[in-house]
């Protein structure tokens, strides 16, 4: 689920063919994820993208609701039976991928009901699976957003979205907003976990490993720490490489 990386530039007519290897290589059949997954990926992503019509989409029609380990539940099991389902249980019925969000801070929205847009997401992901069937374990993967430097679109915002909004001052940056929606993200998901114990719930965060510890291999891990490798790109002229719009990534 999200917005134009899930969209734009891996499923146009015109994506590069590069983009659709690389996709294929993680997640294709043949990929680890392909291996062990009981069915293909999908991917829902829509270019453009908010927090608040991605929530009209799946509470309308685009939220799964197919059973994928379909156990017996009504007495009649053989023992045989209730031990694939006992396994069954033991399984992820679905893994969820989300990035969302750098949208709504690029369409004017401020920080804070950005973040609580983001909430509302996961919130609203994790209840539908609670009411479909509580028993079965499900997984969220929810990043971090990602930079951009698409700086132009921030000035042209003021007025009404101004640093200063009475000397009229624009925010020169998107960078102090998404930053401030990532520092808050931990401290969301860590709420998701308290209500929806049942799901798994995992952050993909911009940041190097913390203090040295990294429970990426974790059973209880929280975060998967990225670093340089998906988020950060330090070096200018890296950025315009691989963001040569400031703002999407491009096949390399």
């Amino acid at each position: 689920f999200g917005d134009i990386p899930g969209e734009h530039r891996m499923w146009s007519p015109n994506e590069p063919a590069l983009i659709r290897q690389i996709f294929d290589k993680h997640f294709g059949q043949s990929s680890v994820w392909g291996r062990k997954a009981a069915r293909p990926p999908l991917v829902l992503g829509i270019s453009g993208s908010k927090t608040y019509d991605f929530i009209w989409r799946i509470e309308n029609g685009e939220f799964p609701v197919s059973r994928i380990f379909d156990a017996k539940d009504d007495g009649s099991a053989t023992a045989a039976e209730s031990e694939t389902e006992t396994a069954a249980n033991q399984y992820l019925e679905r893994i969820f991928i989300i990035l969302m969000g750098t949208n709504n801070l690029g369409g004017g929205m401020l920080p804070e009901p950005t973040i609580r847009g983001m909430d509302a997401v996961g919130r609203t992901i994790l209840q539908k699976l609670r009411d479909r069937n509580a028993s079965q374990p499900a997984a969220i993967l929810f990043s971090e957003l990602l930079p951009r430097r698409d700086d132009f679109r921030a000035r042209k915002m003021c007025p009404p979205r101004c640093k200063n909004e009475k000397t009229l001052e624009p925010f020169s940056s998107f960078m102090p907003a998404i930053e401030k929606v990532n520092r808050a993200l931990p401290g969301v998901l860590d709420g998701w976990r308290r209500d929806y114990p049942e799901s798994k719930i995992v952050l993909l965060s911009s940041k190097e490993v913390e203090n040295g510890i990294d429970d990426s291999k974790s059973h209880d891990m929280k975060t998967i720490f990225c670093g340089s490798e998906m988020f950060a790109m330090e070096r200018q002229e890296e950025f315009d490489l691989h963001m040569p719009d400031h703002l999407h990534p491009n096949a390399k």
